[in-house]
């Protein structure tokens, strides 16, 4: 009996290690794999997820773009910037309109140049040096109608002094200045997008 007894104790000793065996084969092979796909594409989930946010967050803005758009479009088109075919026609146009605000301001343009083009923020700039000379009511007269006027203008330098008198003559009710402005603004070539 004994001897039974040893070989049923032998056979449930390899029943039970047979079962742990299988047990961990089907936790190592089976389960744990299975554990980690899932953490991993709960993983993937929680990304696009995330992304999806992103991209809604996007759509949404699609129509404060489309405002942009068309304001930028209709700044292009409402005169904003100097524009022509080329840079140097922008620039003898930039002093033509010099010359004929100055003077319909009342002062005298004496002349005017042009300046080296400035490149800022992917924002191209012609500008022109203009000399005028008139009363001080003349010269602040055309500097309103040059910073005020359209397509914008900027006024970046300004030498103004007192114009010189003649062999003693009486000082005038308003004296005479000479002044030399440097005014830039904003170019669009014809065809080209800012």
């Amino acid at each position: 009996m004994m001897r039974l007894r040893g070989h049923f104790d032998r056979r449930r000793l390899s029943f039970l290690l047979g079962n742990l065996a299988a047990c961990a084969f089907l936790l190592f092979a089976i389960v744990l794999p299975l554990n980690a796909g899932f953490a991993e594409r709960d993983a993937t989930i929680a990304g696009e997820l995330t992304r999806l946010a992103r991209l809604r967050a996007v759509v949404a803005q699609a129509a404060r773009v489309r405002a942009i758009m068309a304001d930028t479009s209709a700044q292009l088109h409402g005169g904003e910037l100097l524009t022509g075919g080329h840079e140097n026609v922008i620039s003898a146009d930039l002093q033509t309109r010099l010359k004929a605000m100055t003077e319909s301001a009342g002062a005298h343009a004496r002349a005017a140049a042009a300046l080296p083009l400035k490149v800022s923020d992917d924002i191209r700039y012609i500008g022109a040096r203009i000399e005028l000379s008139g009363s001080i009511q003349s010269i602040r007269q055309a500097v309103h109608a040059i910073e005020s006027a359209r397509p914008y203008l900027f006024i970046t330098a300004a030498t103004i002094k007192g114009a010189p008198t003649f062999g003693g003559q009486p000082p005038v009710a308003e004296p005479a200045l000479q002044a030399q402005l440097d005014v830039f603004g904003a170019i669009q070539i014809d065809g080209q997008h800012p």
